[in-house]
């Protein structure tokens, strides 16, 4: 098959046609409160990647929603169902920041010290979960999402009753020393800004990024490539892999899934954690604010990138940037057409239910059919074959250790060969 066809059966796929049709409900929406949905999307458009500071601030959005669902997506992979980066991010942030404003020493130092201290705190959070499943049968699933709510209301606790600086108006730290914070990638009062404002344009879109926005940005690109170099290139990326593929087969193949989820939760957890405090110490910030992780949304909307992308590391960098655009842009639709911002919820959500429904619906017919006594054959000429997606029981797998895996699939065939 070619190039082209590959491409024209992908278009064809669930993920396209989701985020199409969701496009095509919210132009109804805008319509139904009179904004003309052809100005809308240009004004979302010219909001979010068509000006420098609209491109600054999406890449800015985007650097945590990757980072969490890169996070998201390595438990998911292995068949561990994280639904606690929430609270891990946040402790995280909360003890990272702590150092980073109530530890003295150099700021190098410091900040490198917060940096571990958000890592471990992230994991030992999601080390929790994964003992009492190992320990008592708790599932995941379960523990995780209930351990956002000790850990949000903690962090409020804390921050109001202990931290809170009083000569501030916001319920909130004392500030962050600006040398240990996480500076944007060329200071905004360095003699390189001002020659790239005196040559390019305060507005140029590389002034922009480089001005606005900060070292996190790097970060994330070292993260990406090392996730796709652990999920290609080891044992464990291997190994998880073919876990969250067929949990038995792994039993059966002498991988013991208790350690297995240990690491998996310390891993998911750790990065977690380090993308909240990247979001607490990154320039322009400069506090911890009681509420402002909960407040941003972050963790949920990283999780519908993460579904959205099959958890496949390069697919969530693309899925979170048409995320952050999408919040980016409906700030811009609000400021030029008077529609209220939360229109960028309303496709999110629309994207994630399509893709549901559209992934299902052949697995439908296809029942209907056989419970009608119809032979079940090949899928007819015009249904596009079902993409592998985190929403359905069972799908061909990709290659061992390369690719990535659904947890819903634990059930599946196993594969025809095996090896290391």
């Amino acid at each position: 098959m070619s190039a082209l066809q590959r491409f024209g059966r992908w278009l064809a796929g669930p993920i396209p046609v989701s985020v199409v049709l969701a496009l095509l409900i919210g132009a109804c929406f805008m319509l139904i409160a009179g904004v003309d949905p052809l100005s809308g999307y240009a004004a979302m458009l010219n909001g979010s990647f068509g000006s420098g500071p609209g491109l600054a601030n999406t890449l800015q959005r985007a650097i945590p929603i990757i980072g969490i669902g890169i996070a998201i997506a390595i438990a998911f992979r292995a068949g561990v169902l994280n639904l606690g980066t929430e609270g891990q991010a946040g402790l995280g942030a909360l003890a990272g920041g702590i150092v980073a404003i109530y530890v003295p020493g150099p700021a190098a130092l410091i900040l490198l010290l917060a940096i571990v201290t958000a890592i471990a705190v992230g994991a030992a959070w999601g080390l929790i979960a994964a003992v009492l499943q190992n320990l008592l049968g708790v599932p995941i699933l379960l523990s995780t999402l209930l351990l956002n709510y000790p850990a949000r209301y903690f962090s409020s606790w804390l921050i109001r009753f202990r931290l809170d600086e009083p000569t501030s108006d916001l319920v909130a730290s004392a500030q962050i020393r600006p040398e240990v914070q996480l500076s944007m990638l060329v200071g905004r009062d360095s003699t390189l800004a001002d020659t790239l404002r005196g040559t390019l344009g305060p507005t140029h879109p590389l002034t922009a990024v480089l001005t606005s926005v900060n070292w996190s940005l790097v970060v994330l690109v070292v993260i990406l490539v090392a996730v796709v170099f652990m999920n290609r290139r080891t044992r464990y990326g291997f190994e998880s892999g073919l876990s969250g593929q067929n949990a038995e087969f792994v039993r059966y193949g002498g991988v013991k899934p208790g350690p297995l989820v240990l690491r998996t939760m310390t891993l998911s957890g750790g990065i977690a954690g380090l993308f909240g405090l990247l979001l607490t110490v990154g320039a322009p910030n400069t506090r911890l604010i009681e509420g402002y992780f909960v407040q941003t949304n972050y963790a949920w909307t990283a999780l519908l990138v993460t579904l959205l992308a099959l958890y496949r590391p390069v697919g969530i960098v693309i899925a979170g940037l048409f995320f952050a655009a999408i919040m980016v842009g409906s700030d811009a639709l609000g400021r030029e057409l008077g529609l209220s911002p939360q229109i960028a919820a309303v496709i999110q959500a629309l994207v994630i239910i399509l893709l549901a429904f559209r992934v299902a619906w052949p697995r439908f017919r296809r029942r209907g059919r056989g419970a009608a006594g119809v032979a079940e054959a090949e899928p007819p000429l015009d249904e596009p074959p079902v993409e592998h997606s985190p929403l359905t029981a069972a799908h061909a797998p990709e290659p061992l250790g390369a690719g990535v895996t659904d947890p819903a699939s634990a059930t599946a065939a196993e594969p025809k060969e095996s090896g290391r």
